[in-house]
């Protein structure tokens, strides 16, 4: 070993010197290693919030409407149904209606699904004829919206599925049978989902009057109109 010079601290730091410099390399790479440690956790606390907060659920759709049908003559048959969708509905006060029912105008009306009977050329002649037992082909108790029976062509739309039922609209239900007799149903798919359905008749215009016991909430507002038919 050889001897320290004769000044004892400069020896003294010159002996520690590599130990320093081992120091001063080790301290930046442990710096990193801490960050880096660091940044992980962050990224899987990150992702561990992400994967328990629930995803969005998509809003369910409406469900299907039924029409029952009824026939009073037994070679009657349905002829066509038709449904037309309407934006909004008002009550209307009015006098003589039975209780329990409501005089109602739908606006905005159009169009959305219809189906007729496909009775072809030899049909339509015997149509008219009493207890033609073919009548009966065409005669379902009931229809879902959207779901043509066997028998029936679609009419409207021509060329694609008609759209699903909207919460918070109305929708009229015309049923024409070959006897030439009609019935009306009044829909509310509400915004829950739930369906509120009255048999209704025709007034002037686009009003209804609605049987029976008509839910409160199945008109937004109502006018004053005591002209109303």
């Amino acid at each position: 070993m050889k001897a320290c010079p004769s000044n004892r601290w400069l020896c003294m730091a010159l002996g520690q010197f590599p130990a320093v410099l081992l120091l001063l390399a080790v301290f930046p790479a442990a710096c990193s290693l801490h960050k880096g440690v660091n940044q992980n956790a962050a990224q899987n606390d990150s992702m561990a919030q992400s994967e328990a907060a629930p995803s969005p659920q998509p809003t369910p759709a409406a469900s299907a409407v039924t029409v029952h049908i009824g026939y009073a003559r037994r070679d009657d048959y349905l002829q066509s149904l038709a449904v037309d969708k309407f934006a909004s509905a008002t009550l209307i006060p009015a006098r003589g209606l039975k209780a329990g029912s409501a005089l109602v105008r739908f606006e905005g009306g159009e169009p959305v699904w219809a189906i007729a009977a496909d009775r072809g050329v030899s049909g339509s002649l015997l149509q008219h004829m009493p207890g033609v037992a073919e009548n009966k082909k065409f005669a379902p108790t009931e229809v879902t919206y959207g779901t043509v029976p066997k028998g029936f062509t679609r009419e409207e739309p021509e060329n694609s599925d008609p759209e699903p039922l909207e919460r918070g609209k109305y929708y009229i239900f015309t049923v024409r049978r070959g006897s030439g007799s009609v019935d009306y149903q009044a829909v509310h798919i509400t915004e829950d989902g739930t369906i509120e359905s009255y048999d209704a008749q025709p007034r002037a215009g686009t009003s209804f009057a609605l049987c029976c016991d008509i839910a409160p909430d199945f008109v937004g507002s109502a006018v004053s109109d005591t002209s109303a038919p």
